[in-house]
């Protein structure tokens, strides 16, 4: 292969890794109020605005009602049922607009079972009353009064490894660097003393 075709499939490869989508983000979560809790985080899959079930992979939510405590680990031991488009996320932080009509359910062990869940909601019904975030391990959705768009949670801080386009930058860099360097010629002469 030729120094101008090896540079310009160099250069198509880092093209295509640098079309990768983002990746998955964690939003830290602490939901307090009116005697109850939900503190953990959420996973989503790196989509930005609105999100539906399918967006969200996994989460870890340590519920408090005032009366127990119960954690709600992912689809191990929990489902999701997101309804409406009032649950976003941007750069920064996961957002549920409390004004709107759908609603955001976490619940062991299956959506519907009345028990041990974190439900945010707008104008429906979810533990009890509309307009809020509500908490339930022993009895039936404690919560606290909400309006308008609330941050929910805060992007978790990123781990300091390359995205897949600073990959391709680096090692497009360190070829074109080597490939400088092997066309430069120097002749080198060694000469041993006996």
């Amino acid at each position: 292969m030729t120094k101008l075709k090896w540079m310009l499939s160099s250069a198509a490869a880092a093209s295509a890794l640098m079309a990768v989508p983002a990746s998955a983000a964690t939003f830290l979560v602490s939901q307090i109020g009116g005697g109850v809790s939900a503190i953990g985080s959420i996973t989503t899959d790196g989509t930005l605005g609105v999100l539906s079930t399918a967006n969200v992979t996994t989460w870890s939510l340590n519920l408090n009602d005032g009366f127990g405590t119960f954690t709600l680990n992912g689809t191990s031991n929990s489902q999701l049922l997101v309804q409406g488009s009032d649950l976003t996320a941007t750069a920064t932080g996961l957002f549920f607009n409390f004004s709107g009509t759908g609603f955001a359910l976490f619940q062991n062990p299956s959506v519907g079972s009345g028990i041990n869940f974190v439900c945010f909601v707008g104008n429906a019904v979810c533990g009890g009353a509309g307009n809020r975030t509500s908490v339930s391990v022993s009895n039936f959705g404690g919560g606290f009064a909400q309006q308008g768009v609330q941050q929910i949670g805060r992007l978790a801080a990123a781990p300091a490894v390359p995205e897949p386009a600073s990959w391709a930058m680096m090692i497009s860099g360190f070829a074109l660097a080597g490939l400088a360097l092997r066309r430069r010629k120097t002749n080198v002469t060694v000469s041993y003393a006996l």
